[in-house]
């Protein structure tokens, strides 16, 4: 079995998020904090600390969505104010939601040799739509979320679940993955064959396989099962 992350893996999520988020703030000029940030890089920062805050069971995942859009205000703003604000960003990015260019011809070759999957942060039936609206669901066997293993990455639990409904053992299992901790080190720890996803070129450093793109995924792949391309 061969799972994938998604966010930033396979659906190019900080580009539609970039596009969202400048379209969204276009709305509110004069509602919106100063600073010397662009946008995105501003949204991404408040976005950052709060996921954090929620993986670690500090927020619910409405409490943390209501969190970041109010701190993107300059005035405060009531949870009916939040939900209404939030809802109508989350709408822009929904419209923005494109893959990588290397993906689908990736799940094409991969899919004939595995079974195919999916492990990811969030609630099932949006992680599901982001994969049935790009054209790309029917790739995969099940999509283990968050939501449905009541853990988030990189708690082992979640890729407990997903071994589990895969009935296979951890160590025959791929992860790929953007995170270099989140994803990669946490699937490595419970024992999966796991693999960076370093699309941006980062320094980071990790003790696991690492790919450029999807399309070295697949040669790395084929080359461990013995098929030539």
């Amino acid at each position: 079995m061969i799972f994938f992350d998604l966010d930033n893996t396979l659906l190019d999520h900080d580009g539609a998020e970039q596009d969202a988020i400048r379209s969204f703030v276009f709305r509110y000029p004069d509602s919106i904090i100063s600073s010397p940030d662009r946008p995105e890089q501003i949204w991404r920062d408040i976005t950052n600390r709060y996921r954090a805050r929620w993986r670690a069971g500090e927020l619910n995942f409405e409490e943390q969505r209501r969190a970041r859009i109010s701190e993107l205000f300059e005035r405060p703003l009531t949870v009916s104010e939040a939900d209404q604000l939030f809802a109508e960003y989350y709408a822009i990015y929904r419209t923005h939601w494109r893959l990588f260019p290397d993906v689908i011809p990736a799940l094409k070759q991969l899919k004939a040799v595995s079974p195919l999957a999916v492990i990811s942060n969030g609630f099932s039936s949006k992680q599901t739509a982001k994969l049935r609206e790009t054209g790309i669901l029917d790739y995969f066997g099940f999509v283990m979320t968050s939501e449905q293993a009541g853990a988030a990455k990189p708690d082992p639990r979640i890729f407990q679940a997903a071994i589990y409904s895969a009935k296979e053992r951890a160590e025959e299992c791929w992860y790929i993955g953007n995170h270099p901790e989140n994803d990669v080190l946490a699937a490595q720890q419970f024992g999966m064959k796991a693999v960076w996803l370093n699309r941006r070129d980062s320094v980071a450093k990790v003790g696991t396989r690492v790919v450029r793109s999807l399309t070295g995924f697949v040669d790395l792949v084929k080359t461990s099962m013995g098929i030539l391309s």
